[in-house]
């Protein structure tokens, strides 16, 4: 299978992080750091400069955290409750779940007793971790609890307070150092319209309940571990960044800074986890109306010549029903579907083959794969193409439905997300120079008219 076949999967899998990575670093960080800088060099191309520099902090300073954090304050806290207290941090807290009146597992499928019993003799080292957890159950619980809470909460606060604070502070002492040397002049600031930063937060739902995470002094992150355990990486990141999101506004310099921060934030959200999403499946449907061709199917299966191969020979063998998933890939560990809920990371194998004892399956994810390698095999042998030929050309069109997703949601993050932040900075401030800058000139010149 060719290199460029995985890239496009990898890009096109809206379930991980690499769309998020191209999307983040490759194309909007660099892009959004030159308009930036293009703005505001209109009015001064020394606070362009020291634009250019804030907002590469920034940018990438931010990716590093928001696409790592998460992962090594898990790792590092796995460590640390391995070492003092025996527990392996990867038995996922979902297996401990019980019904309300507390009589039994409430998933019967997947729980901490049926996996004993069933991965006994399979994963003997795996089943043992379980048995460690399940006799003190309540001291994992309260440790996860905490691992889970630091791994959300120390990520948002570098990102949403460390970070911008020290970026800030980079920005006041080197503003302060060019007014001293007669490199930026003091100037009257021009007359900007008033605007009610109160309502424009009371009128937004969404920025109020995430500002409502930093109004209570003592949150109460019970239950926590629980509610996260099966959550993806890309999911985690959403959490963090709706926590930037609240940093972001908290450290903003001014107000009209603030509604920047908070206007960026939310469309940078509602960009980045939904809309990709949206544009897939509507791509998709549009081919399939179009040139009847399906493109649901990952691109490095449909270019499998050992799947091609089952397909023609009617051999593809599959479960028929979300409850038959797990036993299926059990006992065919070696199937295609067991493959690529492998390399897709919705099940994890211990080296031996056998699935994870320690943790819990997306059912619902692990049936849509089957039904989209069945529903593209069956459609494939319809075809007047051929199955060969049947599939390389929905590779192709596929492969254009991913670069065209990423393009479309890059171009809206990067360019017209920016762009109509630019507008509402000018209708704010009257201004090009980001509204923080100005704040922050304004701060040290006062401090150098007291001083002198």
């Amino acid at each position: 299978m060719s290199l460029m076949i995985n890239a496009i999967s990898a890009v096109g899998n809206n379930s991980s992080v690499y769309p998020l990575i191209v999307r983040d670093c490759v194309i909007e960080g660099p892009i959004k750091v030159a308009q930036n800088y293009n703005e505001t060099a209109k009015e001064s191309k020394r606070m362009g400069w020291h634009c250019l520099r804030e907002k590469t902090i920034d940018e990438f300073g931010t990716s590093a955290i928001w696409i790592g954090g998460v992962p090594f304050v898990e790792a590092i806290a796995n460590k640390i409750m391995k070492k003092t207290t025996g527990f392996n941090g990867k038995v996922n807290l979902k297996l401990l779940e019980k019904t309300k009146d507390g009589k039994g597992f409430k998933n019967p499928a997947q729980n901490i007793d049926i996996n004993i019993k069933k991965f006994a003799k399979l994963a003997p080292e795996a089943v043992q971790d379980l048995i460690n957890v399940k006799n003190n159950t309540a001291k994992y619980k309260k440790l996860s609890n905490q691992k889970y809470s630091a791994a959300l909460i120390l990520p948002m606060i570098a990102m949403g307070y460390v970070l911008p604070k020290l970026n800030y502070g980079l920005t006041n002492i080197l503003i302060e150092r060019d007014i001293k040397n007669g490199k930026l002049k003091s100037r009257k600031p021009q007359q900007a319209p008033q605007i009610n930063v109160s309502n424009i937060t009371a009128q937004n739902s969404n920025f109020k309940s995430l500002n409502s995470m930093r109004a209570s002094s003592n949150p109460n992150f019970k239950g926590l571990g629980s509610t996260i355990a099966t959550l993806s990486h890309t999911n985690k990141m959403a959490i963090t960044d709706g926590g930037l999101a609240v940093g972001r506004v908290y450290t903003s310099r001014g107000k009209y800074e603030k509604i920047e921060s908070a206007f960026n934030s939310i469309g940078m959200l509602v960009l980045n986890f939904g809309t990709p999403e949206y544009i897939d499946k509507g791509l998709n449907k549009i081919t399939k109306s179009l040139f009847k061709i399906n493109t649901a199917l990952d691109p490095k299966i449909m270019a499998d010549k050992r799947f091609l191969v089952k397909v023609r020979s009617n051999k593809l063998i599959l479960p028929k029903k979300e409850e038959e998933v797990l036993d299926f890939i059990d006992n065919n560990p070696k199937s295609l579907l067991a493959k690529y809920a492998r390399k897709n990371k919705i099940v994890k194998f211990l080296d031996n083959g056998v699935r994870d004892p320690r943790e819990v399956v997306d059912t619902k994810k692990l049936f849509s794969l089957s039904e989209n390698m069945r529903v593209f095999a069956a459609e494939a042998k319809k075809s007047n193409l051929g199955i060969a030929k049947y599939a390389k050309t929905a590779i192709k069109a596929k492969s254009f439905n991913i670069a065209a997703n990423v393009a479309i949601s890059s171009m809206l993050l990067a360019v017209g997300l920016p762009q109509a932040q630019f507008v509402l900075r000018r209708i704010m401030t009257g201004s090009n120079i980001a509204p923080g800058l100005v704040a922050a000139k304004k701060k040290e010149q006062r401090n150098i008219d007291r001083q002198g």
